[in-house]
């Protein structure tokens, strides 16, 4: 398994994150590597996001449901400290990776945020 990578921002317009995350499905907890994107969405009126849980199953214990539909924890830390969030997850991927549709705002900084520091 490789190692977890460094956040970054990947995308100056909308904001994402790859790297490690603390996940929590119901009691369980692991940290897996992630990758997520979004953007604001101007008729809902606020951000959207969805992403990748890599090797999530393997890393919670045998039995922790894992279907469509089931609500995720998204813990990221950062310099500027810790940002959760929830997500549900919406399939697994031909690589056996769980996608996610985020339910809340995204566990990494936006360019809004970035521009409420100014």
């Amino acid at each position: 398994m490789s190692e977890p990578t460094a956040h970054h921002h990947d995308d100056e317009d909308t904001g994402a994150y790859r790297g490690p995350a603390d996940v929590t499905v119901g009691a369980a907890h692991a940290t897996v590597d992630i990758q997520l994107s979004g953007h604001f969405d101007p008729i809902l009126g606020r951000h959207v996001w969805r992403g990748r849980l890599r090797g999530l199953a393997a890393a919670l214990p045998a039995g922790t449901p894992l279907g469509s539909g089931t609500d995720v924890t998204i813990t990221v830390t950062t310099d500027d400290g810790e940002l959760t969030a929830t997500a549900r997850i919406t399939e697994v991927d031909l690589w056996g990776s769980h996608m996610v549709d985020g339910t809340s705002t995204p566990p990494y900084r936006t360019i809004s945020d970035d521009a409420s520091d100014d």
